[in-house]
């Protein structure tokens, strides 16, 4: 019985076509060609990837895809003990192979980095507890905003401003009646000052816009102020009888504006204030640049499977995504419309989308993409 490898190098060669011709034509990685008939699956991922690429290469070559697929079970089954459920987990790559030599040659050297990059790390993390992130500028600006809000409240003068410099957009300063914080939103000053404190909530001002508005306990209050594009989030922490602890975030931008993939205009809105996650759509748009192998989960549901022919564009929308690409500079994405990077041209990725809560804010979700397993 001629093998798998046979089969597709007869069916090939049979079409008078070579190697080169196929990946080309395809968009299957020539290594990954060369692999399927020389019957080197090691040289695949996972079996889910060899399985896959199987497949596609057999129904290029008109072949019985399902038999095809058969035939690489049973020549597992063969090659080792591994039950069939096993036949989709992943597999050692040479690539790792390689690596674990080379941490096997280097290993004291790689104890020794890493000894130091634990020191770094454990300096950063004792600076980040320790050290305060809020400090009290005198600088000009802070002067003139100070100057200017006296002179519109006919000399209501504010006792002291703070500064904030928010990381990873977001950040928490303490503040006492009639003081004030100062932050950057898009290169604009915005100020913050608490007017009154009662028992549960607070009294504030925001500036620009010269807002009046109440903060709750952790209730996020999401405000729009002129000539800013971001969403600004206050969020009251913590309350005593003349101090106030608040979280200040940003969220999204919505005037940025994008066409997606239908011609239509998308706001980002990786970035949501929501009362309840279950509201949470994600929508993936895909521009298929090059023909492109895709496996696309929503909400855990198989999708799509198989390859995308160039000049394609899809759109789709769940809860959660799980999405695999044999060529992953071959796609063009956007995700609530962001343009994400998922790879390099024919670098095989594997990739979930999710929301994920913040957790100093129950009300700020953000999109994040991570890897699969």
């Amino acid at each position: 019985m001629e093998s798998i490898g046979e089969k597709m190098r007869m069916a090939r060669e049979a079409r008078r076509l070579s190697q080169k011709e196929v990946a080309k034509e395809t968009n299957i990685v020539l290594k990954y060609i060369e692999a399927l008939e020389d019957e080197d699956f090691e040289k695949f991922p996972s079996e889910t990837y060899a399985m896959g690429f199987l497949r596609s290469y057999a129904e290029y070559l008109k072949l019985d895809a399902d038999e095809m697929i058969q035939y690489y079970k049973a020549y597992k089954i063969g090659e080792s003990a591994t039950p069939l459920e096993e036949l989709t987990r992943p597999t050692r790559t040479p690539v790792m192979m390689t690596v674990q030599s080379l941490y096997n040659q280097y290993r004291n050297y790689v104890i020794i980095a890493g000894g130091v990059v634990g020191a770094i790390i454990v300096i950063m993390l004792f600076r980040s507890i320790f050290l305060s992130n809020i400090n009290v500028d005198k600088s000009d600006s802070i002067k003139s905003i100070k100057d200017e809000y006296s002179l519109s409240k006919h000399n209501l003068g504010i006792d002291n401003i703070r500064t904030l410099q928010l990381a990873n957009d977001s950040g928490i300063i303490l503040l006492y009646g009639n003081e004030a914080v100062q932050f950057m939103v898009d290169n604009k000053e915005v100020l913050l000052i608490l007017k009154e404190l009662k028992k549960e909530k607070v009294f504030v001002e925001v500036l620009p816009g010269e807002r009046d508005e109440t903060l709750e306990m952790e209730r996020g209050l999401s405000l729009k102020l002129p000539e800013i594009r971001r969403e600004i989030i206050f969020t009251l922490k913590g309350l005593t009888e003349n101090r106030a602890k608040i979280q200040i975030a940003l969220g999204q931008k919505g005037e940025v504006e994008k066409d997606s993939a239908d011609g239509e205009k998308t706001a980002d809105t990786t970035t949501v204030v929501a009362q309840n996650k279950k509201n949470l759509k994600i929508t993936f748009e895909a521009e298929f640049l090059q023909n492109t192998y895709i496996e696309l989960y929503l909400d855990g549901v198989d999708k799509r499977k198989g390859f995308v022919e160039a000049g394609t564009r899809e759109k789709w929308e769940a809860a959660s995504m799980q999405v695999k690409l044999g060529n992953a500079g071959g796609v063009r994405a956007r995700v609530n419309g962001r343009d994400i990077n998922f790879g390099n041209p024919g670098e095989v990725v594997n990739k979930v989308i999710t929301w994920e809560g913040d957790i100093n804010n129950p009300n700020l979700y953000r999109v994040v993409v991570k890897d699969g397993k």
